[in-house]
């Protein structure tokens, strides 16, 4: 069960709700404090990753930061994009700091345009989906400018995700891992219907999931998803707005 995030709690049961959840959160907070490249996904899915990543794979994440130096670490390479620049550049910072030289750090600030528009997977037609935020196109259509079956993980944790998603499939090797962090939103069903035939895991504390999909080792996934993908849901609303 996942508490919802109450912004501005007035009654007694609303404070009590944001009671329970800043104790579900202490654990994550504590990891936080001690480790500042512990990846801000749940913890369950940190270890299950842990204990499959290997120093011969590669990843990708959309969206830069603690992750970043984690991954790196477990990974042989990492391609990270960011759409802050501000941000890119305490990233940067980090993997400076720390001497990690095995990550593209990439920029996209939105509005960009993108030069792989043609490029993007059959799915969107599938879906019938069109860019819900058009202005992030140089961001999430960055993974496009790999070869399929290129990446052992990909990592959706930043702006746009369901249009990162739908593009990062094909790039995803057979046996490999998309990650979407907040997976408990219902605006990322899309998401799910996609990746129907997928096997998947999802990771909670109680405050927010992450769902870990592994892409079948005899291909990519069907592209047989329902007339309205949206109303497949992945699971009760959610701790905070997500991207």
């Amino acid at each position: 069960m996942l508490i919802r995030y109450i912004p501005r709690a007035t009654t007694p049961g609303q404070r009590l709700r944001r009671l329970f959840r800043a104790i579900l959160y202490l654990p994550t907070r504590l990891r936080l404090c001690l480790d500042p490249a512990y990846p801000w996904i749940n913890a369950g899915a940190v270890r299950y990753l842990r204990a499959r990543l290997t120093p011969h794979m590669r990843g990708f994440e959309f969206g830069a930061g603690r992750s970043t130096i984690y991954f790196s670490r477990l990974m042989g390479s990492l391609v990270s994009v960011e759409h802050n620049e501000k941000w890119r550049r305490r990233v940067a910072a980090l993997l400076q700091h720390f001497q990690i030289g095995n990550v593209v750090l990439a920029y996209a600030p939105p509005g960009e345009d993108t030069p792989h528009r043609d490029m993007r997977p059959p799915i969107w037609a599938k879906m019938g989906m069109t860019p819900r935020k058009p202005e992030f196109a140089g961001y999430f259509d960055q993974i496009l400018a790999y070869p399929d079956a290129h990446f052992d993980l990909v990592l959706v944790d930043g702006r746009a995700r369901v249009e990162c998603a739908l593009n990062a499939m094909d790039k995803i090797a057979p046996g490999g891992f998309l990650v979407l962090d907040n997976s408990e939103w219902e605006k990322y069903a899309p998401v799910f219907a996609a990746c129907r035939g997928w096997p998947r895991r999802d990771f909670e504390n109680g405050v927010w999931r992450t769902t870990i999909f592994c892409k079948p080792p005899n291909g990519p996934a069907p592209l047989s998803v329902p007339e309205d993908a949206r109303a497949a849901q992945p699971g009760p609303t959610a701790r905070r707005a997500a991207p």
